[in-house]
């Protein structure tokens, strides 16, 4: 170890807050020693000089006890020891990974620099030293604000970007050379298929097909793509399909340079194309000089059915049912009985095609949860595929199951441990990342779901979701200014991303910015609102800002559906909102009409499912607008006990937050308040902040009361602006 160190004295490594100085022994943090023991400095060392690679508990071992027996707590004690030290002992690390029964991965960007040469000059006074350490902090502040601007930007020195890992790939959508547009499904799903078996070994890192996905072919300047993504090499291909004869062409190319490292070409009939995608990613590991556990060798040389109809109905299923997942379509519905209808065909022909039965279990999950099909039969036909699909052991079946506890019985412990084993065996899957650090949230976590939410992006970069769900997440934790970062970054990535530009003027009117929230939309055209999620922030920000007609407009360019998206309080009717505009214009005729017809909607979710806690919650609202004190108590006080808040940090805050409301509105102001005093002591910031107490005319009907002014007064105090600027990080 002692000459590794000594040929690195010219380096310094840098990673998240930390300075690894190798030649001088020293770990810093904001020029702070971080005190560390020798072999676990040593332990450090080999970890950043490889990151994203895969370090064996043995190459560790013997590198740090050369020729030496060691007990196996050796090892992990000083992991432990090396987690404390950089405050890396969340469930979800930031630095450290351990990929169990093997060995451990750091996971940090870390950016190498040149050692500054030693000053032999003489030192200079206090006062002649003064300018130049000041110009020195701001050349470091605006460092600092570049990489917060950009989160793997490199920090300031010679060495400027990150360092690539060797083993790292980006597969661009396979070019469909059939002639028949038909065939593109044909295509995408070979591309995907190859990629899925990549992102199964732990010694690559693979970029996520949402991130490649808008991506050509062939593109021009692979050097770009390679820095975009991060990655070392891309893997091109193409699919040429006649009838039963298909010809499939590939090539793996070095992005730093330009350079083919291995191409090959493939002529086979459809029932041999799983050994072409087999063959495939073994080639390239082997390029790439990736290890292959024996878990992960047996899952590439798989194949999921031997029946080239069933694999056709697939990849054919697959097709609409990914544009659905990723809200690429705007024929949801229609894709959606489409893609299920391929995946029963493609069970039926080869009954024991577990892929498939995972696959069609995930779609009928999300179904269930975005409203697309929310009877109980669809969940139990989730459930019953993802347990049918278990019988193989692969990781997509550990997803579907996670997702029907998750989606379908909000269970997060059940889902979390399902999640856990999917993703050993999809290391490099970032939905599964993601959708861990979404449950995380849920249950309180929010640094955990911070950080995962930000590992998500580094395996799917040009995935604008993970950013947007960053900013959510520090919303609800009233950190509007970080938020307001998020959301710039994902509409970086997606300049036309509708829903990110709603959540970021939400942000704005919640910070009491109205006219930014206004302005933010004001650059959005409402013919991209497939939710009407925009349309319901503007009717927020026009609520807010007591210019009722324009709220009014706002919810007629949505449509006439009966339902839209409501951040405030998940999907509500349309008629809810447009009776509370009218009752603030005093139309009382108008308004008992719209509250009526929303007490239909309601009544009509709730009998075919009587424990919908959203409808709940919705209902009192609604009865406390008709005037029916009791009922609308009754029900919206049912939403809290069915998910409060220790079940459910979101879900749970929110609905605390519309019997706050409810009772504020049958005049209740005692216990209102008793309920927004407990909302502004937790993360709950994406539903109660003190400029909507100040602003919103909800809580007119007790802004008169001395506990509410009492509130408001005593948090205005503690959101100065010189306290909402430090908490903002501004």
């Amino acid at each position: 170890m002692a000459e590794e160190i000594d040929n690195e004295n010219k380096r310094i490594y840098a990673f998240g807050p930390f300075r690894l100085d190798p030649a001088e022994r020293r770990l810093s943090t904001e020029g702070e020693l971080v005190p560390l023991a020798t072999k676990v400095f040593d332990l450090l060392f080999l970890l950043i000089r490889a990151p994203g690679h895969l370090k064996t508990r043995e190459e560790l071992v013997e590198a740090l006890w050369p020729n030496t027996i060691v007990e196996e707590h050796g090892l992990t004690s000083r992991i432990s020891s090396l987690r404390k030290a950089l405050g890396d002992e969340g469930e979800v690390p930031r630095y450290i990974e351990t990929v169990r029964g093997h060995g451990y991965r750091f996971i940090a960007p870390v950016v190498v620099e040149d050692r500054a040469p030693v000053s032999r000059m003489p030192s200079t006074s206090p006062e002649r030293r003064w300018p130049r350490l000041a110009v020195a902090a701001v050349v470091v502040l605006l460092g600092i604000a570049g990489a917060l601007a950009l989160r793997f930007v490199a920090w300031p020195g010679k060495s400027a970007a990150p360092a690539i890992p060797e083993r790292s790939i980006a597969v661009l959508p396979f070019e469909n050379l059939s002639g028949d547009p038909n065939n593109a499904y044909f295509a995408n799903g070979i591309q995907d298929m190859i990629l899925t078996k990549l992102a199964g070994i732990g010694d690559l890192r693979v970029i996520s097909r949402t991130s490649t996905t808008n991506y050509a072919s062939r593109p021009g300047d692979l050097r770009e793509v390679g820095r975009a993504f991060g990655v070392a090499t891309i893997l091109e291909g193409s699919v040429q399909r006649a009838g039963d004869q298909v010809l499939i062409n590939v090539q793996l190319i070095d992005a730093r340079t330009d350079s083919h490292l291995w191409a090959q070409a493939y002529t086979r009939t459809l029932d041999r194309v799983f050994d072409v995608e087999v063959d495939v990613a073994e080639q390239v590991a082997s390029a790439l000089k990736a290890r292959l556990l024996p878990a992960e060798a047996a899952r590439l040389a798989s194949a999921p059915t031997r029946s080239s109809n069933a694999y056709d109905l697939f990849l054919r299923a697959e097709y609409p049912a990914i544009q659905v997942e990723e809200g690429r379509t705007d024929a949801t519905t229609e894709a959606y009985e489409r893609a299920t209808d391929l995946y029963r065909r493609a069970i039926a022909e080869d009954p024991g095609f577990d892929l498939a039965k995972a696959r069609f279990s995930f779609l009928l999950s999300y179904g269930y949860w975005f409203g697309l099909d929310s009877k109980p039969e669809r969940l139990a036909d989730a459930e019953r595929l993802a347990q049918s699909a278990l019988d193989s052991d692969i990781p997509q079946a550990h997803l579907a199951m996670g997702y029907v506890h998750y989606w379908g019985h909000r269970d997060y412990d059940a889902a979390l441990a399902e999640l856990k084993l999917a993703e050993r065996g999809l290391p490099n899957d970032a939905a599964v990342r993601g959708a861990i650090a979404f449950i995380q949230r849920r249950q309180g976590k929010y640094d955990d779901a911070l950080a995962g939410l930000e590992q998500a992006e580094i395996l799917d970069p040009r995935n604008a979701l993970w950013f947007s769900e960053r900013g959510n997440t520090f919303v609800q934790l009233r950190r509007y200014g970080e938020a307001e970062a998020e959301f710039d970054r994902a509409l970086a990535v997606d300049p036309n991303g509708y829903r990110p530009a709603a959540y970021k003027a939400l942000a704005h009117l919640l910070a009491g910015e109205n006219t930014r929230a206004r302005e933010t939309l004001d650059k959005t055209p409402s013919t991209v609102d497939s939710s009407g999620v925009v349309s319901v922030v503007r009717y927020r920000i026009a609520w807010v800002g007591r210019d009722f007609d324009r709220a009014l407009s706002a919810i007629a360019a949505a449509g006439d559906s009966d339902w839209i998206e409501d951040p405030f309080m998940s999907n509500v009717p349309s008629s809810l909102l447009r009776a509370q505009a009218w009752a603030r214009k005093g139309d009382e005729e108008k308004a008992r009409s719209e509250y009526e017809k929303a007490r239909d909607v309601l009544d009509d979710e709730l009998r075919g499912r009587p424990e919908n806690f959203n409808a709940l919650s919705a209902l009192g609202v609604t009865e406390a607008g008709l005037g029916h004190k009791d009922d609308a108590i009754r029900a919206a006080r049912r939403a809290t006990e069915l998910i409060p808040v220790a079940r459910d940090a979101i879900r749970g805050s929110s609905h605390l937050a519309t019997l706050a409301e409810t009772y504020a509105r049958v005049g209740e102001a005692g216990p209102a308040v008793e309920l927004l005093q407990r909302l502004l002591d937790m993360p709950a910031g994406e539903f109660v902040s003190v400029a909507l107490l100040r602003d919103d005319p909800r809580w007119d009907p007790i802004r008169n009361d001395p506990g509410f002014q009492s509130l408001l007064a005593k948090h205005s105090a503690a959101t100065s602006p010189a306290s909402a600027v430090a908490s903002s990080g501004r």
